[in-house]
Parts: structure tokens; C-alpha cells; sequence
């Protein structure tokens, strides 16, 4: 059974003690602290293929917001705080953990008596509710036609007390809730999903079909799914494959995310090959019926699998031309196959294993032979052949990952023959009477052989989801504040605080990476699996970051001092500064502030002293970053940050450029000089530091965000 996933947040930084029992004042009241936990009760299922081994949780996403209601002691909603709008307070999640208000009240306050009630996700169709009944009322089924609707999870509270001494835990459970069913098979199918579920369908990208269910999660209810799937034509000796994926029961809206597929892609090795191709550890028709974790995949090392001729999808009894599909012979000129049967109906990986799985092509092979080393050759039996036969493993150049083959030789006829070498199919036809082939006689190598023979088979994941900026961006925002770089540096300035000039303390937190870094980081995965996020994260502590002009708010490909001129930004801060005293100055408006924009709260671009107080607080050397001299900045605590001498851009093509200075941009306007629109930035060369005055405004320079925490 699943534990409870606690999800906690505070409505203040400092937690308060509750003073239900300890003589409150019943105007004054207390800020309020709460817990949220979302109650996941477990499922039964049948017999489904799931390649997350039923392990699906319902996680709160970045961007989540619940609405919360305050009962007051007479059993109505609270309608105002310090008189403005206290019905359907909206609170909003950065990242799924933390929970902040996003409402025009601007703390909330238990007075006695007072009880809760929530919902989610947050609506402002709920405004008007005056009740729990209409909250209720409004948790409603989605409309029959779904087609345009995304999907619904509708999650509610009783109505909570709050506790003594204690948090004020909001237990959420599912009044409406989805399952997704992923049918990855690609050809033609017909299936009897149950009529009781209405369902929206979509087909992604890969061609994926996706079949969505709103159910009522307050009763355990059952979904049963069975079909058939078509594919191909009588050529293919293969008509239909089917499936039955037995009951499924809902309780409390527990998300069943369910593959049709049998093999699980997540098994793939990645060899770290240029093309990003992954190979699957064993051959077509080892696979089992249930999910398959390493020490299963490890067992079917030593088997053989299906034997098939190239673009059929059944084994024989015996192989010629004249059991053929398409003797390149007698049919010439009428063949139907194509060159390359990679992800097609004749493709037996993409119509076995479904999914993203496909025969490698020759290209593919070659580029496995290129990129590995023989590493070993042991002799293994096998039950399928009743002989000793090879086990050959690779091992790669490039990431020292291993792969093993077998050396299962091909069936000709009614034999087996040469069985001390590795035959292994490809999709590539090679020539009319031809196929591409995994040969190993006498050595490793891409040649050809006759169609008609059975291979054995190696699928590889061809389909790659590659994650965009923006998805890439997001990982980074998730952790950016947990990564940020504490150099012991603080700043005091003079705030108007109530019309009083008031001296401020901030400490100075750095990025650990330049703006932008993620964007040159190549992140890509299959079917959109999970990644490891901090191994992203580390290939963007290499990466050189984004370059911008100053007040750009998105990447340019190129960078131009007479278009900048003319454009809007230099009417807007068409001025200079006067003093050469480095300024803490933060000139550029949010707007413009491309950190302000895009990241959490408390990160800007740095100001002119910023820059000046980095340079001052640590030593500059040199460090080897992938073969390139990068500059470490350490402070006097025995923190630093690297920054790569990516130099600066001016009216040429935005092309990744090194050298052998960096430039850091700041948020303060420069001096005034002959160029005319001027910006501070930090220069660094060699050991030292200088701050420049009059660095080009049009010119494109790196980003190195810095975050203000207010010391109190």
C-alpha cells in the first residue's frame, strides 16, 4: 500500500503556536500554518502491461493553485480580511512543495472557532459559493463531449478543524478523477472500451494514441479494456494480435497509466552514440509477458528469440524463396516491401514491442561497430540450438557502457548454419534480393545477405522526445534557489520604507551558471521518461549560457548596433550616468530584466556594485572545464563559481564563440562615450578583473544572476 504523500506549506516564514487553547483573543487571532496531504488510496488491477509497475503517483506540479474557505464560528464563510475578499484565497505552488499566497490578503488569520474547507484545482467560478454544498455542486462531472476538455481532477476537503499546538493538515481526496490509457501500437485496431466511461482521445507526436477517462473517484469503480489490433496485410502472415487487459479499479482517483506495448523502454542501453540511438539488451521474442526488471533482462542474456525473414512477423519451419512473401524473382518489379522497413507494418520490433522500438538500420549498425570494442568472447550454451554458441560483448568508446550479441548464426532451409559468427537483421534492404545485416564473419562489420533467410533480431529506440528550452528551463527554475552560491558578499543600501530612509542589509547569492546555460544542454529521452535531473543539471554547470543585448528579453540570432539604435529600447533609457563610482543601480525595469521575467523571486541581473563586489570578495584563477580554461571565482568562505570565457558578440552572427576573456553583463547604465548607449559590465582576463564603464549596449554579453535576501 502507498503511503501518504505529505505536501507542506506555510502561509509565513515563521510557524505560529496555536492558541485554540491558550486563551486567544478571539479579534486579534493568529497567522495561520497548514499542512496538505493528498490521499492516495492503492488499486487493484489486472493483468496490464504497466511499465511503471503500478508505481503512478499524484504529485502537486509547479504551477498548482487550490482555493481555501474560512468558516467562521456560525457556520458561514468568512467574506472579508482587513476588508478585502477572504472567500476562495488562491494558493499557488513554485514547485510542488512550497505554497504561497496568491490572493490581495496578505496573511491569514485563525481567530476562534474558525474551521476550513479547500478544493483543487483552484476556479474562479468557485467565488460565488456561500456554502460546502455549493463547493460541492461545483466538483461536477465533465460534460459527455470531452474532446475539448483537458482532463479533470477534482480533489475537495472536509471541513477541518484546526489543531492545538499543532499545523492545520488539509486532507484531500478525489471527487472526479482521470486514467490514461497510452495505446501505442501504431497500425490499424478496433477495441471494445467500456461504453459507462466517456473519453477523450488524442494521438501525441509519436503517434501514440491516448484514451483519457474522467471517472467518479468517490466509489471504487472497474474498467474493463479488450481489443485487437490489425496490422498489415496477408503478406505478413500475421492478421491481428490481441489483448485483454483485465479489471481495473479506481479508488479515490489514483492515476493508471497503462502500455498495451510488451517491452518496456526504459531497459535500453545507452551507449552514448552520436545519433542518440539506445539498444535493447536482448533480442525480439526473449521478452516476457510481465514487466522486466535488470535481473530478468540479465536472465534472457543467454536466449536467441525469434528467427525471422526480413519484413515477416511469423517463424517457419523452413526458409527459401519459395516460403518467401516477396520473391525478389518471381515478383520483380511488383515487390510491395519498401527500402527500409524501419517502424513500418513489416517492422516485427515496432509490431511486437510497440512503442518507440524499431530494427536498426544499417546506418544504425555501423554507427554501433564505429563507436565499440570488442571487449570479450565467451562460450555459452544454448537450449534453443543444443550447442555451445558466443556471447560477444561491446563495450563503448564514448561512455564505457557494455552490450552483449549472440552468435546465433541463420536459418536457411531447414538448418541452422554458422553458428560461430553473429547474423543480426537490419531494416535496410540491400538491393532487390538483399537486406543489410550485423555480420561478424570474419570480423565486425555491416554487409548483406538474402532476404529470405531468418535473423535473429536486436530493436533499438529510434523515436526521441528532445526536450525544449522551455522544458529545460523549468528543471532549472525547480532547483535554481537550492543551487544558488553563498560567497559571504552583503550590500547595505538606503530604502524608503514608509517614507523614511532606511538603511537595508541584502546578502548576495550567485548563479552557478550563466543565463541560458540550459539551452546548450542536448536533453533528450524516449516516450518522454523521467530524466536524471541532476546529471542535467551538472552538464549546465559546463555550459556557456545565453548572450543578450542589454534589455533583450529573448535569444537573437544576430546582434546589430544600428537595428538596436533604432529600436524601442533606446528610447526608453536614452541616458547615461555621470559618476564613475560604480552605481547599484538597477536601471533596466522588470520588464526588461530578463532574470526578473523568467526566474523565481529575489533574482535579478546584477548591478553595477554587484559586479564590483564580486570582483573585490574573491581570488581569480584558472581551471580545465571540458578541455577549455574557464575562471574560478573564490571567496574567502572557500565557495567560488566558474564563469567561461565566452568573450562578448558585437553586429555578428549569436554563434557559440571562445576565447580567452568573459564578459558579465550588469543592470546599470554605463558612462557616456562616442558610442553613445552605454552599460557596465565586468570584464575578466587572465587573473584579474575590470569593471568596464562604456560596454555596448548592442553588443551580446553573458548573464550571471544574482538573488537579494534581505538580512534582517
Amino acid at each position: 500500500m502507498k503511503k501518504l504523500f505529505y505536501i507542506i506549506f506555510s502561509l509565513l516564514l515563521a510557524a505560529c503556536e496555536d492558541e485554540i487553547n491558550t486563551s486567544p483573543v478571539p479579534e486579534a487571532g493568529m497567522v495561520l500554518t497548514f499542512e496538505a496531504v493528498v490521499i492516495e488510496q492503492p488499486q487493484s488491477r489486472g493483468q496490464v502491461l504497466n511499465v511503471n509497475d503500478n508505481n503512478v503517483t499524484r504529485d502537486f506540479k509547479a504551477g498548482d493553485s487550490f482555493g481555501l474557505f474560512i468558516i467562521d464560528g456560525t457556520g458561514d464563510f468568512v467574506q472579508l480580511i482587513d476588508g478585502k475578499n477572504a472567500k476562495n484565497i488562491k494558493l499557488t505552488t513554485p514547485d510542488g512543495k512550497a505554497w504561497n499566497l496568491n490572493s490581495d490578503i496578505k496573511e491569514v488569520v485563525h481567530k476562534l472557532g474558525y474551521h476550513y474547507v479547500a478544493y483543487f484545482p483552484y476556479s474562479e467560478a468557485f467565488n460565488d459559493c456561500m456554502s460546502t454544498a455549493d463547493i460541492q455542486s461545483l466538483l461536477t462531472a465533465p460534460d459527455v463531449d470531452q474532446s475539448t476538455q483537458e482532463a479533470t481532477d477534482w480533489m475537495y476537503t472536509d471541513i477541518t478543524s484546526p489543531k492545538a499546538n499543532a499545523v492545520t493538515t488539509l486532507k484531500f481526496l478525489h471527487r472526479y478523477a482521470k486514467i490514461d490509457i497510452y495505446n501505442s501500437f501504431t497500425q490499424d485496431h478496433s477495441n471494445s472500451w467500456a461504453s459507462a466511461y466517456q473519453y477523450t482521445k488524442t494521438v501525441d507526436d509519436s503517434k501514440v494514441e491516448h484514451y483519457r477517462y474522467i471517472v467518479d473517484a468517490t466509489a471504487p469503480q472497474t474498467l474493463t479494456v479488450n481489443g485487437k489490433y490489425s496490422i498489415g496485410d496477408k503478406l505478413t502472415g500475421i492478421k491481428e494480435f490481441t489483448y485483454d487487459c483485465g479489471d481495473i479499479t479506481i479508488e479515490n482517483g489514483r492515476h493508471a497509466i497503462i502500455y498495451t506495448y510488451r517491452m518496456d523502454e526504459r531497459c535500453a542501453v545507452d551507449l552514448g552514440l552520436p545519433s542518440g540511438v539506445h539498444w535493447s539488451p536482448i533480442n525480439l521474442g526473449t521478452e516476457t509477458s510481465t514487466y522486466m526488471d535488470p535481473a530478468a533482462i540479465a536472465s534472457l542474456g543467454n536466449v536467441l528469440g525469434l528467427r525471422l525473414a526480413w519484413g515477416e512477423l511469423y517463424e517457419k519451419d523452413k526458409y527459401s524463396y519459395a516460403t518467401y512473401i516477396n520473391d525478389p524473382y518471381l515478383d520483380t518489379g511488383t515487390s510491395v516491401l519498401p527500402l527500409d522497413i524501419s517502424g513500418s507494418v513489416y517492422d516485427p520490433a515496432r509490431q511486437y514491442w510497440g512503442g518507440h522500438w524499431a530494427l536498426p538500420t544499417s546506418t544504425d549498425i555501423q554507427e554501433l561497430i564505429d563507436n565499440t570494442d570488442v571487449v570479450s568472447t565467451e562460450t555459452v550454451f544454448s537450449d534453443e540450438l543444443g550447442k555451445n554458441i558466443n556471447k560477444i560483448t561491446l563495450r563503448s568508446k564514448i561512455n564505457g557502457k557494455e552490450i552483449t550479441f549472440l552468435s546465433n548464426g541463420y536459418s536457411i532451409n531447414a538448418t541452422v548454419s554458422q553458428t560461430d559468427y553473429l547474423y543480426y537483421m537490419s531494416a535496410s534492404r540491400g538491393g532487390y534480393a538483399y537486406c543489410g545485416i550485423l555480420n561478424t564473419n570474419p570480423s565486425m562489420r555491416v554487409t548483406t545477405n538474402y532476404r529470405y533467410i531468418g535473423y535473429s533480431i536486436r530493436p533499438v529506440l529510434k523515436d526521441l522526445y528532445i526536450y525544449t528550452n522551455t522544458d529545460k528551463k523549468g528543471i532549472v527554475l525547480k532547483h535554481i534557489d537550492d543551487l544558488a552560491v553563498d560567497l559571504g558578499i552583503t550590500k547595505t543600501v538606503t530604502e524608503d520604507i514608509g517614507g523614511v530612509p532606511t538603511e537595508v542589509t541584502y546578502k548576495l547569492l550567485w548563479s552557478p551558471f550563466n543565463y541560458g546555460a540550459e539551452t546548450r544542454v542536448n536533453l533528450q529521452s524516449y516516450n518522454r521518461t523521467p530524466i536524471d535531473e541532476d546529471a542535467f543539471i551538472d552538464k549546465c554547470y559546463n555550459s556557456p549560457g545565453m548572450r543578450l543585448a542589454w534589455g533583450y528579453t529573448e535569444e537573437t540570432t544576430y546582434f546589430n548596433t544600428t537595428e538596436y539604435e533604432s529600436g524601442p529600447l533606446v528610447k526608453k533609457y536614452n541616458f547615461f550616468n555621470t559618476s564613475s563610482t560604480p552605481l547599484d543601480t538597477r536601471d533596466l525595469k522588470p520588464e526588461d530584466d530578463i532574470v526578473q521575467l523568467n526566474w523565481p523571486s529575489g533574482w535579478n541581473i546584477p548591478t553595477a556594485m554587484d559586479l564590483k563586489l564580486l570582483s573585490d570578495n574573491t581570488t581569480i584563477t584558472k581551471v580545465t572545464v571540458d578541455g577549455r580554461s574557464w575562471f574560478k571565482l573564490t571567496a574567502s568562505n572557500g565557495k567560488y563559481i566558474l564563469v567561461p570565457p565566452t568573450e562578448f558578440i558585437d553586429d555578428k552572427d549569436n554563434t557559440e564563440k571562445w576565447g580567452s576573456a568573459a564578459y558579465l553583463q550588469s543592470s546599470t547604465a554605463g558612462l557616456y562615450s562616442s558610442k553613445k548607449h552605454t552599460v557596465y559590465a565586468l570584464n575578466l582576463s587572465g587573473t584579474s578583473a575590470n569593471l568596464l564603464s562604456t560596454a555596448g549596449r548592442p553588443t551580446g554579453l553573458m548573464i550571471r544572476p544574482v538573488k537579494y535576501i534581505r538580512v534582517e
